[in-house]
């Protein structure tokens, strides 16, 4: 059960990370995307989805030795996560 309740913690705490790069990279949408992460359990997965991707980009870069393709590939799955957030939050989806 504690295993459980951490898992859950950790997972909240990557999510909310997302939500607030996403909230930095696209500033438009702010108030919006906040509001919808709230209701729409599929976007505040989704959030989390685009932490985790900016954090292992991040750590990528900083790595000398990292793969230029492997960057290039995660550069990539965070501009389609913001498409997706975008689409979701706008129409289009």
């Amino acid at each position: 059960m504690v295993r459980k309740e951490g898992v859950a913690r950790i997972v909240r705490q990557v999510a909310e990370q997302g939500l607030a790069r996403l909230m930095m990279r696209l500033p438009a949408t702010r108030a919006t995307i906040r509001a919808a992460a709230a209701s729409q359990p599929h976007l505040y997965e989704l959030c989390g989805a685009y932490g985790e991707a900016c954090a292992i980009l991040d750590r990528m870069r900083k790595d000398q030795s990292a793969d230029p393709a492997i960057v290039t590939e995660y550069e990539i799955i965070c501009a389609e996560i913001e498409i997706d957030v975008t689409r979701i939050l706008f129409g289009g989806r």
